[in-house]
């Protein structure tokens, strides 16, 4: 099949640089599925961006489709014809394929014979179907935000004001909404002599000519780029801020490092302050001297060619200084109040409106960061705790967060310790309450920190189902799943064991939910649901989840554990014959009729009966002590051991669906009791599954 090159280019305003890779994604994977819908082959896709342009080239695209021919079955030679006469099926089939009567042929299926048509399939030009074919590639792209202009019908992030759509040397003819797709680019805006004229569908040409208008197209080389010039202007390459550099790399075109110095006496703020004032704020970078200090001075990434390099400089230093004399103005204005006097007024900040103020949250993770200090055996805490709780939210009504609110908790820190001379570890706990922010976030390092994170997310979660503000399908306003998960991640992280429910329940108290049952068990599901999560993040294999699951999760510090311990000993033989003791005794009650829970040794009419149920209970002992201990591996060799051999004699010589209803009853009520007991002391074994199990498991 023949093909030729395709280079598709969409011009835009200015995206914001958080768009762009997933809407480069988006087009490659969209154009793909299209053509493949469309049945055009095509290879060697490749896709760049920058804020004016996202572009999709193909080394090879189809010329056309391929032609098939398809055998159509129609309707019974007995219905088509009446005594020789068409009846309307057979018309109505013959102009369905678009064939006369006489073109159709008689086969004979299944010992039927049917009319059958045959029909050519496929054959379109490549260029009488793009033209549609990427009208829907642009209508499929999806942005956080979308916007309409000129009354067009088609929504996107930015007005789109050019495009370019070339199959070999030749234009595509796409209309959109009266926009004609031709083949001139353009460069930069400010720095480009004028239009760019491509001959064909050439990636590399379109690379050197938007190079030469003084565009750099690709994403990775601006960041090198940017990265170089850094270095060259004084950055120390290990202190290089790696996320920023590809934000600036999507924010411009041809990048351009400038240096700009701030007065001395701005370096009295805090470190985080002035790196939260330059990166974020400004999307500067921070100068350090050679011993890690930082200095009166940064770096910014201008999108010119710095021709004015003074006049460039004397704006980004006019803007920056201003923005570091507010916060300094902030810092010193704070810092006339401390923290507990600030408290009161948390009573006129609204945490949500159905849940009251910031300051009657506050009082509720007091309440529960005692709790639980009390519940993971560290009452020492309490006094840590409970001041670092009541001091926490203070600086919400301190200038500096109002400015900069990413510096809630960080503030709050640094305002405790510096200026109002708390203790350390309380000061550390007011930070990390809020820690982890995200998927990626540090997890609190001081048990005090976890304690009030743990404290202040269960709370939320909580406070928020109990109004109806729970997540709902992919909606979750108010992050909970975010911090259901955290809340799980500081738990196992710092190995405490103790009842997800009984922590629930603490919290519902300081609600006056009107089913409070409903509540805790909507609660209980957002976290059974992040449990999954984290089992799988960590790699754990989903049979192996449903296993550690299956008996509660509650403990979630042993859940993980287990599954932990599980995943290393899946290869193991000794495993598998531990999940056969759990799969036979599930295999022959799964469909069984109800038992009674006690077993009934008055009843045993076989001597297997007697040694299994002796057995079983010295088992039952030991595998409660190797659950207490955490000893896993010993769990599972007390099950492949001994009693395997046990259990397997026993399915041997006593039929347990024996005809007398009381005796197969109680026998079913030991096997019960078994696979109870294994799933309740360590996992649902019989949920493992192992490659061809049928057979290997059972040698």
């Amino acid at each position: 099949m023949r093909s030729k090159p395709f280079l598709f280019e969409i011009g835009v305003e200015e995206l914001p640089a958080s768009y762009l890779a997933p809407y480069a994604e988006q087009l490659a994977r969209i154009f793909t599925e299209e053509c493949a819908q469309a049945r055009l082959a095509v290879t060697k896709m490749t896709t760049a961006w920058t804020p004016r342009r996202l572009v999709l080239y193909c080394e090879k695209l189809a010329e056309r489709q391929p032609v098939t021919e398809d055998e159509v079955k129609g309707p019974p030679v007995s219905i088509a014809f009446h005594n020789g006469i068409p009846s309307r099926a057979a018309e109505a089939f013959a102009a369905k394929v678009g064939q006369t009567l006489d073109q159709l042929e008689r086969r004979v299926i299944a010992g039927k014979e049917y009319l059958v048509a045959r029909v050519m399939r496929g054959g379109a030009k490549a260029l009488d179907l793009l033209p549609s074919l990427l009208v829907r590639v642009i209508r499929k792209l999806r942005a956080p935000k979308t916007m309409r202009w000129d009354d067009k019908p088609t929504v996107f992030a930015r007005p789109i004001r050019w495009l370019v759509a070339l199959y070999g040397a030749r234009v595509v003819p796409l209309d959109l909404d009266g926009l004609h797709a031709g083949r001139l680019t353009r460069g930069h805006r400010f720095l480009s002599p004028g239009v760019i004229s491509l001959r064909k569908a050439d990636y590399d040409a379109l690379r050197d000519r938007l190079y030469r208008a003084h565009v750099i197209l690709e994403a990775e080389e601006r960041e090198r780029e940017i990265e170089r010039q850094l270095v060259a202007h004084g950055a120390r390459p290990d202190r290089i801020d790696r996320t920023l550099v590809r934000l600036c790399a999507n924010l411009v075109e041809w990048p351009s490092v400038v240096r700009g110095q701030f007065p001395q006496e701005m370096l009295e703020l805090p470190e985080v302050v002035l790196v939260t004032a330059l990166k974020k704020h400004q999307h500067s970078f921070c100068l350090y001297d050679d011993t890690g200090n930082l200095c009166a001075g940064f770096l910014a990434v201008a999108n010119n060619d710095l021709r004015d390099e003074e006049l460039i400089r004397s704006g980004y230093e006019r803007v920056v200084v201003a923005r570091l004399a507010d916060a300094r103005f902030f810092w010193n204005e704070d810092r006339a109040k401390k923290l507990a006097d600030r408290v009161d007024a948390l009573k006129k900040v609204v945490f949500q409106e159905k849940l009251g103020t910031y300051y009657e949250k506050s009082h509720r993770v007091r309440c529960l960061a005692e709790y639980l200090a009390t519940l993971i055996g560290r009452d020492d805490l309490k006094p840590v705790v409970s001041r670092a709780a009541t001091l926490a939210r203070a600086d919400l009504t301190t200038a500096m967060v109002f400015e900069f609110p990413e510096l809630q908790g960080t503030m709050g820190r640094i305002y405790a310790r510096v200026v109002d001379g708390e203790p350390e570890e309380v000061s550390a706990a007011i930070e990390e309450m809020y820690q982890p922010r995200g998927a990626e976030d540090a997890l609190p390092s001081t048990v005090a920190g976890a304690v009030l994170s743990v404290a202040d997310k269960i709370d939320t979660l909580v406070g928020c189902c109990a109004v109806g503000l729970g997540p709902t399908g992919s909606a979750d306003p108010y992050a909970l799943r975010r911090q259901a998960l955290g809340l799980l991640r500081i738990i196992v992280a710092q190995g405490w064991h103790f009842s997800l429910a009984d922590l629930i329940s603490t919290a519902l108290k300081g609600y006056h939910a009107p089913q409070p049952d409903s509540v805790a068990q909507q609660v209980q599901q957002l976290l059974h649901g992040r449990m999954e999560t984290l089992l799988r993040d960590e790699g754990v294999r989903y049979d192996v989840i449903n296993a550690v699951i299956a008996p509660g999760w509650n403990d979630a510090s042993r859940v993980v554990a287990t599954a932990r311990a599980l995943m290393k000993l899946l290869p193991t033989p000794e495993f598998q014959r531990a999940c056969t003791v759990v799969e036979r005794c599930h295999n022959i009650t799964r469909d069984a009729e109800e038992t009674p829970e006690d077993v009934r040794p008055e009843l045993f009419t076989h001597e297997q009966e007697n040694i299994l149920w002796t057995h079983w209970h010295t088992v039952h002992s030991e595998l409660q002590r190797a659950r207490a201990a955490g000893d896993i591996p010993a769990a599972v060799a007390l099950l492949a051991g001994e009693f395997h051999n046990t259990l397997h004699t026993f399915f041997d010589q006593v039929l347990v669906m024996e005809e007398d209803a009381r005796l197969r009853r109680n026998r079913l009520a030991l096997v019960r009791a078994i696979r109870t007991g294994v799933c309740q002391e360590l996992a649902d074994l019989a949920r493992i599954v192992f490659e061809g199990e049928e057979n290997a498991r059972r040698k």
